[in-house]
């Protein structure tokens, strides 16, 4: 009998001979939650609310009940209601910030989640909360800095650490990234996010013999870890199996749909494996997400050439190039756009040269390429659902 299972039962003992006593139905309440019994869980909490309708640790153990049950909007209601009558309990501003999150309310999710950081001293997880909203965002600027001052004051939290290097990856740090992500392997092997950003680095180098054993470990440990399916996808990529690659994708974007590179990678799986209308599909994701990333554009004037449209992909190649000369897509397209001298059949067979033989001229390989662009483009989200408390 385990240690939660013994004092359940030793409460219930004390609480057959006082019935009436809140503080004692609110901790069999708290264990029998604890232990996956819902329907107990329940009716202590209807037995609790019967004596103390107002019963405030009572009302948040029902907002989590109710979390467990994947009752989010209920669960909101309940912590909302909370923090309109004054509780102020870090816990539950971290609460109902995780359940606006899993309902993609990030923007609501902001203020509960940073009044919950404020209080790092009683919960430490609040930090790496906060970053990950932020991050999901778009405001990478603040979500690093939340990470790093969390971690100077709690540098005994370990999840920080992968957090920040994958901030610093997303930010083009890639030195910090690399740093951070060592540091924390050394003294924690099996972390997820510091794996995943070391088998992206080293993807982006081609790296292969690294990064898949780094990135398959990280999906064992995290199997929700967006992240590393999409450096798995950009593996098989590398080693030619597009459509692994493309399956890969497509299980990676149903963990974190917020993260642009992703839905790059999936794009060039398809348009490697000459999908062009779906390639197109994945690219105005990207582009809903990110309106001024201009590989999205650049991605977008590929597909365009490979229907046939050169207006419309000579005005995607310009754009392309305006927001980064250096963008890969956009240069690709300019290329093929150029050496087509404007004819549109041209410019098709040169596309359709390329992917038969999937060899640029200066030797580098398609997915070579793709696979560097790719591997360190921006992203932002959560990687996988944050943890209740």
């Amino acid at each position: 009998m385990t240690e939660p299972t013994q004092r359940l039962r030793q409460l219930q003992s004390y609480l057959e001979a006082d019935p009436a006593n809140p503080h004692l139905l609110y901790e069999v309440a708290d264990l029998q939650l604890q232990l996956r019994q819902p329907q107990a869980c329940q009716a202590a909490l209807q037995q609790l609310f019967e004596l103390e309708p107002g019963h405030c640790p009572g009302r948040s153990l029902q907002g989590i009940l109710l979390l467990q049950q994947n009752r989010l909007e209920e669960a909101t209601a309940v912590f909302s209601q909370l923090r309109q009558d004054g509780w102020d309990e870090p816990a539950l501003h971290y609460n109902l910030a995780y359940a606006l999150m899993l309902q993609g309310r990030h923007a609501e999710a902001e203020a509960p989640a940073a009044t919950a950081a404020g209080r790092l001293d009683l919960l430490p997880e609040a930090g790496p909360l906060y970053a990950r909203n932020l991050h999901f965002l778009g405001k990478l600027t603040e979500a690093v800095a939340v990470a790093e001052q969390a971690l100077a004051d709690h540098p005994e939290h370990l999840p920080l650490y992968g957090l920040l290097a994958t901030l610093y990856l997303d930010q083009e740090n890639l030195s910090g990234a690399e740093i951070v992500a060592r540091q924390v392997l050394a003294v924690a092997p099996q972390d997820p996010d510091a794996a995943t950003v070391l088998g992206m680095l080293a993807l982006s180098q081609q790296d292969l013999a690294n990064a898949v054993p780094l990135l398959q470990a990280a999906s064992r440990n995290k199997p929700n870890s967006g992240r590393a399916q999409v450096g798995l996808g950009l593996a098989a990529m590398l080693q030619g199996d597009l459509a692994e690659a493309e399956a890969a994708m497509v299980q990676a974007l149903r963990n974190m749909p917020g993260h642009v590179g992703s839905w790059h990678v999936l794009a060039w799986s398809r348009i490697l494996q000459n999908k062009p209308q779906e390639a197109k599909e994945a690219l105005l994701e990207a582009l809903r997400l990110d309106r001024n990333f201009a590989d999205t554009h650049g991605g977008l004037a590929i597909v365009s050439i490979m229907e046939g449209k050169l207006q419309e992909a000579q005005q995607s190649a310009r754009r392309a190039l305006g927001l980064n000369p250096q963008s890969f897509p956009g240069q690709y397209a300019q290329s093929l756009l150029l050496q087509a001298a404007g004819l549109p059949g041209q410019a098709q067979a040169i596309h359709q040269q390329l992917m038969s033989t999937q060899v640029l001229p200066d030797g580098t390989s398609l997915q070579q390429a793709v696979a560097r662009a790719v591997a360190l483009a921006p992203g932002r989200g959560q990687d996988g659902p944050p943890t209740l408390h």
